[in-house]
């Protein structure tokens, strides 16, 4: 990629190197038109190239890579784990997202950083685990970072007062009606009503 400063360096060295003391206008201009007109990007002329001899694109049968594109900037990544809370009878509690930020407003699994401990969480929605799995992890890609997702089925044996203080509400995974719901949320819902979480619910 020519805005690779190393990249640029070498070929201000060539361009000062090959350029010559005569006739420097014309030369500019030639090299100007050869751009233009034949050592296009993506259609290089290069039959009709009057310097394709010494062409080492050419030679290499690739003149089509140059010039090279911009790399791609690596994205950060982010670890996150989705409690999923189910109900003795199947359901799945979700609770909104804040406005602001990812998946605003939208309906989701509480989530804990990978470091939290899920007592916790469960203790303040007046709840009790039985058992736990943990499920596949996967990974959401938003423009600007990944987001690693670990998802821990949980299943309660009660449900306290305190859940329904929450703001959430228990779902079925086969139908949860007209509820907005995060990406993640759709595909996890999806599992647990198929074939591999048949038995469990």
């Amino acid at each position: 990629w020519p805005g690779k400063k190393p990249v640029e360096n070498r070929l201000w060295e060539l361009a000062e190197q090959y350029t010559p003391d005569r006739r420097l206008a014309d030369y500019t201009q030639a090299v100007m038109d050869l751009g233009a007109t034949l050592c296009t990007r993506r259609r290089p002329d290069c039959p009709a190239c009057p310097v394709s001899a010494w062409c080492q694109a050419r030679a290499d049968g690739n003149p089509q890579d140059y010039p090279g594109r911009k790399p791609a900037k690596e994205k950060p990544v982010r670890q996150t784990r989705m409690l999923i809370l189910q109900h003795p009878d199947g359901r799945v509690w979700l609770e909104p997202r804040p406005p602001s930020g990812i998946w605003g407003g939208l309906w989701c699994f509480p989530q804990l950083d990978p470091d939290d401990r899920q007592h916790t969480a469960l203790a303040e929605r007046g709840l009790d685990a039985r058992d736990q799995e943990a499920l596949t992890p996967f990974r959401h890609t938003f423009s600007h970072f990944h987001l690693d997702i670990e998802p821990l089925l949980i299943r309660v044996d009660t449900t306290g007062a305190g859940v329904q203080d929450a703001g959430g509400r228990w779902i079925s995974p086969a139908d949860p009606g007209e509820l907005g719901l995060a990406a993640p949320v759709k595909k996890l819902l999806e599992q647990l009503h198929g074939p591999r979480q048949a038995g469990l619910l």
